[in-house]
């Protein structure tokens, strides 16, 4: 198999500057100690129900982690993973996702590449899909929209452990001819339904293959974009070569690849190993515990309507610094909103009691960080169900509120949410700058009585900018309070959106030269 990391692409460069250049970056790692053995079931971007593939626990290669970065304003959001021990992984990933945002920006904004279409969106996320000893295999799903077209395209990057190399599908099969052979088999796969349409085999595009992998009986599966058979496709397509007409068109790395993906005793070894070394967290679902040393909160009596009210709220956690995050909430006495996604709420269900424990809420953020008006009501009722069923899991009850990612919201949203819809009126843009002063300042000097502030526990500078909000904003005499607590007097509707509290009720004063007694 050639060493492709020997052969540098321009686009790596340009990834490393792209990734340093993209507005918000946390990195989220694994688990202290390895979760039970359980693959997470992930849907295809396009959400059809239909497609699924298992992405496994990251705790089973040591040192890989997951690393989210997005971009509020231009609807960018990226996962992809990285790896300590081997930086040829993380460089590999981190070009990827930089040339897929260098193409979509130049894709979708004007020559000035000020404005960008309302429509536009870009969606990246990576998956282990296979770990052995000798091989690692990262599926990544893209779902790209502009104004002119939408759709998700399919890749899987493999890498060769022993010799740090990577390995494109072209990888898989032993020579010219047999890549040949096999494109000729997929396409007569695709022919043998009559609503699928193709061209020639030898004209069927590589960006259509770059998803290969085997099922358990060695099938290889292709999973074409979403335009690849016609312009008359629809969704996701998944095509299936028999085994015994791919084992003699494999290399000896594409034999390796599918004997990891066949051979479950390869991941009951990896996970052996972990448990001799860490002890496996048991949670009960039914009956979440809280933390060891911590209280259920007590009921506050606020009422918001006559004190002057601000709700910190924070996105797309719950991270690695959010702990961190709670010390300085809990020393500064200041209940805030947590808006959590689906992954890191999985990750992380001890965070959850924590938050819920300390006198926090919790918020839902969808599962993919999908925006919601682009999608289907069913796709919709999924990114919300999943993330609940997640919280309910670690805390015991459904998210109180939903934040659709980006703040985009439609009819449908309003349909599909059964909880109330909270936006903000004041964006620290913390994603933006990643600058502790900056945050403090917009979040002192922009808030009002009854404003909602938007920020993102997943950045080291925002964590770090909270104690310096949290005196901010109570020597100007503000109380600090969930979004729960702001509005109750008032109310939350499920459905309802609302971008910030009441505002108290003030006392007239007296006229000058008046006797008031």
């Amino acid at each position: 198999m050639p060493h492709a990391f020997a052969r540098k692409s321009p686009l790596i460069l340009w990834g490393i500057v792209s990734l340093l250049l993209l507005t918000s970056c946390a990195s989220v790692p694994t688990a202290p100690s390895p979760p039970p053995l359980v693959q997470e079931e992930a849907a295809s971007e396009t959400g059809s129900d239909q497609h699924h593939f298992n992405s496994l626990p990251l705790i089973l290669m040591p040192g890989l982690e997951a690393v989210v970065r997005s971009d509020e304003h231009r609807h960018i959001f990226t996962k992809h993973l990285e790896v300590s021990s081997n930086p040829e992984i993380t460089e590999a990933q981190r070009a990827l996702v930089a040339a897929k945002i260098s193409a979509f920006t130049t894709s979708v904004d004007t020559e000035a590449r000020t404005v960008v279409s309302p429509r536009a969106e870009l969606n990246v996320r990576s998956h282990l899909v296979a770990i052995s000893e000798n091989v690692m295999g990262i599926r990544i799903e893209s779902f790209e929209s502009t104004d002119t077209a939408s759709g998700t395209n399919y890749q899987t990057q493999w890498f060769d452990l022993k010799h740090h190399a990577e390995g494109t599908t072209r990888d898989l099969f032993d020579t010219d001819a047999s890549w040949v052979t096999f494109k000729k088999l997929v396409t007569r796969e695709l022919n043998n339904d009559p609503q699928r349409h193709t061209r020639s085999p030898l004209l069927l595009e590589k960006a259509w293959l770059d998803s290969v992998t085997f099922d358990l009986r060695g099938n290889a599966l292709v999973q074409l974009d979403d335009d690849a058979p016609s312009t008359e496709a629809r969704g996701p397509l998944m095509v299936s070569v028999k085994a015994e007409e791919v084992t003699d068109l494999l290399s000896d790395f594409g034999t390796s690849v599918r004997s990891t993906l066949t051979s479950p005793r390869t991941l009951s070894r990896l996970h052996s190993r972990l448990s001799t070394t860490a002890k496996v967290p048991q949670l009960n679902p039914a009956a979440p515990q809280a933390p060891e040393g911590t209280v259920a909160p007590k009921r506050r009596s606020i009422n918001c309507s006559t004190q002057k009210c601000v709700a910190l709220t924070f996105d797309d956690g719950p991270g690695p610094k959010t702990a961190k995050l709670l010390d300085h909430l809990k020393a500064g006495n200041a209940p805030s909103t947590f808006f959590v996604t689906g992954p890191n709420a999985k990750l992380r269900p001890q965070i959850l009691q924590r938050i819920v424990s300390e006198g926090h809420q919790i918020g839902n953020h969808t599962w993919n960080h999908r925006s919601l008006p682009s999608l289907s009501l069913a796709q919709i009722r999924r990114e919300i169900d999943r993330t609940d069923t997640v919280i309910t899991e670690a805390v015991g009850s459904s998210a109180a509120l939903l934040r659709p990612p980006y703040g985009a919201r439609n009819s449908a949203v309003d349909r599909a949410a059964k909880a109330p819809v909270i936006l903000w009126d004041v964006d620290t843009l913390d994603w933006k700058h990643r600058n502790t002063a900056k945050v403090v300042k917009a979040a002192v000097q922009q808030s009002t009585p009854g404003s909602i502030v938007l920020m993102h526990d997943i950045h080291s500078s925002t964590v770090d900018a909270i104690p310096a909000v949290i005196s901010g904003l109570k020597a100007k005499g503000y109380t600090l309070v969930t979004v729960g607590e702001l509005m109750g007097q008032t109310g939350l509707l499920p459905g309802e959106t609302y971008s910030s509290g009441p505002h108290p009720v003030t006392k007239t004063a007296p006229k000058a030269g008046k006797d008031r007694r």
